[in-house]
Order: structure tokens, then sequence, then C-alpha cells
């Protein structure tokens, strides 16, 4: 059944004979799959301005409209990327775009959910680093005023204080990262590829990603930000990156139904969304590039190693224990592979950049702030780019990989051993707490609600809320210190009914109480009356 033919059923059974309502559905549907397909130039942009025109969805004229589609619909605005070619990697232009009208919709009374899209390849594959470099190498400084324009649009994108929706369906990386993981909603599908792949190219995770990352299961973050790992359809959601996972032809239904909610809270779109969820493949095959749809391969033995491993203090610590490993005979074959298969791959990065990106993610663990891992990425920022740098990683991996298409650049320091990629020169290099004078002034709009280094912020884990449940969340419930928990001990179908229970069904309710019973196998002990008990 086409979306266009199953929105019609769901209007005819709640709206009556109305045939005027059906149509103006059907029309606003239409607009909305154009807007997510297709790639717009400056006369289609003319065309679809007239089709729109005395209809109840609108689209906002913008003087870029080739770099970034602004629309109305009803009390919902959406925004789409459109730099199809570069796989919508943002640039200066797309970032100033945004900004300006995504702190409009912030103030704008009758903007009650904003909506974020890309195309049928990619929401965004992140920042244009290469255009950045280029002009490096002229003597160009774009890179400083570009990093400090994105990290600002990143925080306020964090602070909206309305429901944010992020449409991650295609290649969604780096600057991508920057503008999805703040929508308290994140939509993946079956094409999604997620990843934060800075240390390929001599950088690190930057744009608040981190401050994301950290919420994630035990040390699962830390192993995207050092391998720069990709995450395939199923996985992004399994893991945490995304809160709902759907089937690529139901998007402009499912946006279509958000846009036609007067005034749509979180959990109302969660819900929504929800009862789309796509329906578990058959196929048992992990999680993967050919194989989307399967489960995250990041369970049971490789899941405990992960934990473990990356959850040390230094690069050098990681790198002796994934060789340690490969001949530890207490581990399966598996885990001995997936320790190499790591290995291999941290091999391949920057030593300085893999050992930035574990402090920069620690430092976002213990602040459990965004201002203050903002603060650090512009640190960090400066000191790879900046006209003082501490080192040359970033333009030779760009200009390597990116560039000149030639694999294995030199880096300098070249092992993960040497001793200026220990945490206190990491530190003292890239996450001074005593700004250079070439460091740019981050300036948070709105400004933050509490003092920097005050403790934890008000959205300091709320990032899983409307996923699936959280380790952590589960943990509060069996030790009694979540909301509503109560004092008693439960038991296993007791913590099941409690994130399952309201409107959860279909496809959803199977995966929330899946998802519950793995965490108890993992974490949990029963005692003879089968109460649980957080190992």
């Amino acid at each position: 059944m086409s979306s266009l033919t199953r929105l019609s059923l769901r209007m005819g059974s709640s709206s009556g004979p109305s045939s005027k309502i059906t149509v103006t559905a059907a029309n606003r549907l239409s607009n909305i799959s154009r807007h997510l397909s297709s790639s717009s130039s400056s006369s289609s942009s003319q065309a679809s301005n007239k089709a729109t025109q005395g209809s109840t969805s609108a689209k906002m004229t913008s003087p870029h409209e080739d770099l970034v589609l602004f629309e109305s619909h009803q009390s919902a605005r959406m925004y789409k990327l459109n730099r199809s070619a570069k796989l919508n990697s943002l640039n200066q232009e797309m970032i100033d775009l945004l900004s300006k009208k995504i702190r409009n919709w912030r103030e704008l009374e009758s903007c009650k959910v904003i909506i974020g899209t890309g195309d049928q390849r990619a929401f965004c594959a992140g920042g244009d680093v290469k255009q950045l470099v280029l002009d490096l190498k002229e003597g160009k400084d774009t890179a400083l005023p570009f990093f400090k324009s994105e990290f600002e649009l990143n925080w306020t994108l964090g602070r909206l204080g309305k429901p944010y929706v992020a449409v991650i369906d295609g290649v969604t990386m780096g600057g991508g990262a920057g503008l999805s993981l703040p929508a308290t909603i994140r939509i993946a599908t079956p094409k999604t590829v997620f990843a934060m792949p800075e240390t390929k190219i001599g950088y690190a995770p930057d744009v608040g990603a981190n401050y994301y990352l950290a919420q994630l299961d035990g040390s699962i973050g830390a192993w995207l930000a050092v391998t720069g790992q990709e995450l395939y359809g199923r996985a992004v959601y399994d893991l945490g990156i995304a809160t709902h996972y759907v089937t690529p032809n139901l998007l402009p239904t499912i946006i279509n139904e958000i846009t036609q909610l007067e005034s749509p809270s979180h959990s109302q779109i969660s819900t929504l969304i929800s009862s789309y969820t796509a329906t578990p493949s058959s196929n048992s095959e992990p999680s993967s590039k050919t194989s989307p749809d399967g489960p995250s391969p990041i369970k049971g033995e490789i899941r405990d190693f992960l934990d473990k491993t990356f959850g040390l203090k230094s690069i050098s610590e990681i790198d002796a224990a994934l060789t340690k490993a490969q001949k530890d005979d207490k581990l399966s074959e598996e885990v001995k592979t997936w320790a190499k298969t790591q290995q291999d791959l941290i091999t391949q990065r920057s030593p300085t950049s893999t050992a930035v990106a574990l402090a920069g993610y620690r430092k976002a663990k213990e602040s459990r702030r965004l201002d203050r891992t903002l603060l650090n990425d512009i640190s960090m920022a400066t000191a790879f780019a900046g006209p003082k740098r501490a080192t040359e990683d970033f333009i030779k991996g760009v200009s390597s990989v990116l560039i000149d298409r030639k694999p294995n650049p030199e880096w300098i320091p070249s092992s993960l051993s040497d001793s200026k990629l220990s945490s206190n020169e990491i530190t003292k290099n890239f996450f001074s707490t005593t700004p250079s004078s070439d460091q740019p002034e981050l300036r948070f709009n709105p400004a933050s609600a509490s003092k920097l280094d005050s403790g934890r912020d008000s959205t300091w884990g709320q990032f899983r809320k409307y996923g699936l449940p959280s380790e952590d969340k589960i943990k509060a419930s069996v030790d009694g210190y979540a909301p509503g928990s109560g004092a008693f001990a439960l038991t296993e179908k007791e913590l099941i009914d409690q994130f399952s229970e309201g409107e959860v069904h279909g496809s959803r309710r199977k995966e929330i109480e899946s998802r519950v019973r793995n965490v108890i196998e993992r974490k949990c002990k029963k005692d003879k009356q089968g109460y649980l008990e957080w190992k």
C-alpha cells in the first residue's frame, strides 16, 4: 500500500465524508514527498512555490535555495539540506542560513515542531573540511570562523525548547551528527550510515557529539569516537544513536502526520512514529553495509570486551589490550577477530587524533554539559586548524584522504605509545583551560541556564528518552531510583511491563521487551523469589 493510499484511508476513517480535508492532506503529503526526494533547481523551486500558494503548506524563500530549503506546514517548520552533489556537506553559507532560521523558529510562537531532512542519499556527510584545508594551504583563515559558527548552531539546536525531529535517512557523519544528535526524535532507516570518522583525517569528533556519545551504554561512545567505525541501519537504532527505526517509503506519511498535530509534544510525536516501527528482519545476519537491517553486532562477549577495553584511560592502554586479546585463549575466536579488526582500524588513524578523541569523550562524560563540551571542541579545533596549531595531522589527513586520494598519511607522531600522546600532553596541547589568543569565543544563544562546570546540565540523561531504554535507565528501575519505580524489588515481568506499558504496541513493544530481557541477562541476577538485583 502506498503512503498516499494509507494516509487517505486513515483520513477517511476519522474525518467523515469531507473530501476537502482529504484532498488538502493529500496535497500536503505530495509536497512533503517532493521535499524529501528531490534536489531543487531554481526552476523546480519556482514551480513548487506556485504549487503551494494558497494551501496549508508553503515554501519559504531563501537567497540560497540551492543549499538549504525551508518550508512551513501549519505549526511545523522544516529544513532540507540540498547540496546533494556533496552529500549535503556543510559550508559556511549553509551554516549561516540554518543559524538564522533556527534561531527565528526557536522564538516563533507559531512554530511548535522543527523537522530536519536531507535527500535520498544523505542527511549530511559532515563539514566541508576539504575546502577548509584548501583555504588553509592558501593562507586563508576560514577554518576557525567556520567551526565557531557551526558549534554555536549546535548549541542552539540543543536548546530549542520544543520538539525537534531529525530524519537521518542516508549518510549522517561528523557535522551531520552535530545537526541531528541534538534532536529529541531521531529517525533512522535501513539506508542510514552513521559515523564520527574524524580520526581518519587527522582530526577528532567535535560539534558537541561527545556530549551525546557519552550517553550511550558502556563504552560504545568511546569506541565510535576513537575508531570512526560506521554503523548501518538498525544498529544505529539498537545502539541508541536513533530513537526510531522505519522504512524509507513511510517517511513522507510520518512527516505529514506530524505536521497535522496542532500542538505536538515530544511523547505524541514519539508514539506516532513508533506505530510505524519497521518489523525486524528475519535475516539473523548482523547489521553491516551489505545487511543493514540485521541486529547490531555489538552484543554478548563482544560488548563486554568493548566496555572493558575502550573504558581504559589512554589510547596506548587500549592498543595494548587489543594486542593482548588476540592471544588470550580465554576469549572466543569471535572476540579475538573483533579485537584485531579494531586494532587494524586504529592503526590506520592518526595517533594524535585517537588520543584527542578519547580525551574529548572522557571529558564530556565527566562534565556532563553541552556548553563545556563545545568549549572543549573549539579549543581542540584551534589546536588542529589554528595558525599556531599543535599538529599538522589535520592538514596531512585531509590532503591525503580527500584531496590527493592517497592512503596512509605520514602521521607525526606515528606511534600510539609516543610520550606526546600522554593524557597530560594531550590536555595541555588540545584542551587547555587558558584559551589561546587565536581561539574564537563561542557565544551561546540562548545563554546557558546554569554556571559552567556547576555539574550536569538540564538535558544530560535525556538523549535516549524516546528511544529503546538505556542500560542506565533500566538500572535505575532495578535499583529503585527511577521515578515511579517504587521501593520494592521487581521481577523480570514487572520490569518489562514498566518499560512497555502505555501506548507502546506492535513491533516497537516487542523490541522494548527484547531489549529489557537482554539487559537483564547481561547485567542482573535473580534471587530465589525471582526478584532482580543489578550485578
